[in-house]
């Protein structure tokens, strides 16, 4: 799936009116019969339909519902929200067939929200790039209370379609009908949290003109990504599955590096070995007698064994882990780099010029408080473009950047994949940690830094979906997740020879 801003579907929309010939007002007729569609299918049991519609194009696909549902034998109410002197073009002449037809929009009031079985949302589009405020934003926050089911044309009004961020409020909709691309807001941020379901369609426009415009990012099934494992023949032995060396596990944060290294084992790595605190080792070994465990004297001659280092989990930031870290930051192994080894990584680069073209063999994996780190900004700024963000985490630091929350991001400097797997249940201390051990062991097993990266976060989301639906979302452990995981794994077309 390919996931576009607001100015792509916009520049498809006016390219199929323009360049093919195909009218605007069957465009707007399609959307709203594909959502009427939709409707019917969702509240069968409905039959007052109220609709609230903006001055734009989003209003007067607002009124071609009302027209459906109108013939359909439903009571509908248009209510209209803003001045019905700015509505103009194919939105007037949807509002013209509409008034044919015997209805008649009236003006919004907030007794008339109470009368409906459900609501529709048809107030603003893709072009809202402002925060609502004023009698808009009372009318949404009303359409909230009414605690209606509600049905939201192409985006939830207020939501910016490129970013996922709430502009000041907005609506929350059960089900969002959106129509010619799949936009980005709808998938990250908060996107999720006031789209409900989506159901998407192209409106019959040819596929040629979706080649004009570039997407901002891809979505790709987990299958995809297990599908570039290598093949595991009969004679596979351990020397060939890779070997993980994990740096970690500071006082007090033993269990991290142990997660990471469990995850490393459960995802396929043929040797993992953990260096941490010389009083760490035998309680680690004990724990899981697969790991094997190393002072920190042992870490370059660990590291020649290697094929990856992952950094970060429980490191500290102490002199102990910065140590590590500076020890490590310059060896010409691949890296998984996370956690505090970030916090190092984010001290150093405000210290110094950081050449970014001689670090391009790692993985970053920070959450938007350590993105905020990195860019020296806060995280709200992070969190309201995090496709700038990952961006001007690639431009300054290189490699694979992961920016992890709602709608993880990996980005390369060329590709960037949104991953739309994973819940809020997932939101516990030690999932990172499971992260990176198991990016870790897909470069260690011969993957690209990009595979490996896409693989990790999209196998790790789905394996917490997996727990999430077996037995809801609190309580998911990230050992569970680790395990699960495993499991997973048994999905690639060519695990086995």
């Amino acid at each position: 799936m390919k996931l576009y801003s607001a100015q792509s579907s916009q520049a498809i929309d006016q390219d199929a009116i323009q360049n093919l010939g195909i009218a605007g007002l069957l465009l707007m007729k399609r959307a709203g019969f594909f959502a009427f569609d939709i409707l019917q299918k969702t509240w069968p049991e409905s039959r007052h339909i109220q609709v609230i519609c903006g001055t734009g194009n989003n209003g007067g696909d607002g009124y071609i519902i009302a027209q459906y549902a109108h013939i359909a034998g439903f009571e509908v109410t248009v209510l209209q929200a803003g001045d019905f002197n700015k509505i103009k073009g194919d939105a007037l002449l949807a509002l013209n067939e509409l008034k044919q037809l015997g209805i008649q929009p009236v003006p919004y009031s907030k007794e008339t929200l109470q009368d409906a079985d459900l609501i529709v949302d048809a107030i603003f589009g893709t072009g809202l790039n402002q925060p609502i405020t004023g009698e808009i934003a009372e009318l949404i926050e009303q359409i909230n209370q009414t605690k209606k089911p509600v049905l939201a044309i192409d985006i939830p009004s207020g939501l910016d379609a490129n970013t996922g961020a709430i502009l000041g409020c907005a609506v929350q909709a059960d089900i969002t009908c959106t129509f010619i691309t799949h936009k980005f807001g709808l998938y990250t941020f908060q996107g999720p949290e006031v789209s409900g379901n989506i159901h998407f369609s192209p409106l019959f426009i040819p596929k040629k003109l979706y080649q004009k415009q570039h997407e901002l990012a891809q979505n790709h099934l987990l299958k995809f990504w297990l599908n570039t494992l290598p093949l595991r023949l009969a004679s596979h032995h351990k020397g060939v599955s890779g070997t993980v060396c994990l740096v970690g596990g500071n006082s007090t944060m033993m269990g991290a590096i142990q997660l990471a290294g469990l995850a490393s084992l459960k995802t396929g790595a043929g040797l993992v070995k953990v260096i941490t605190r010389q009083e760490h080792t035998i309680a680690i070994t004990q724990a899981i007698p697969e790991l094997m465990c190393y002072p920190t004297e042992e870490l370059l001659n660990q590291a020649g064994l290697a094929n990856v280092m992952g950094i970060g989990p429980g490191l500290g930031l102490d002199d102990w882990g910065k140590q590590l870290f500076m020890q490590i930051l310059d060896l010409p192994l691949n890296k998984v780099i996370d956690a505090d080894a970030l916090k190092h990584l984010a001290t150093l680069a405000k210290e110094q010029d950081f050449p970014k073209n001689t670090h391009q063999n790692w993985v970053l994996t920070p959450h938007p408080g350590e993105a905020a780190q990195l860019l020296n900004t806060n995280t709200a700024n992070v969190q309201k473009d995090r496709i700038s963000a990952i961006k001007a985490l690639h431009q300054k630091y290189g490699g694979v950047i992961v920016l992890k929350g709602n709608g993880s991001l990996i980005y390369d400097g060329k590709k960037m994949e949104i991953c739309l797997a994973g819940n809020p249940g997932m939101a516990v201390g030690g999932m990172g940690d499971v992260l990176t051990g198991t990016i870790a062991t897909f470069i260690a097993q011969g993957l690209s830094l990009w595979n490996a990266a896409c693989l990790g976060v999209s196998l790790h989301a789905h394996a917490g979906d997996v727990l999430a639906n077996q037995s809801g979302q609190p309580g998911i452990l990230p050992s569970e997740v680790a395990q699960v995981m495993s499991q997973l794994l048994s999905y690639s077309d060519s695990p086995v020879s």
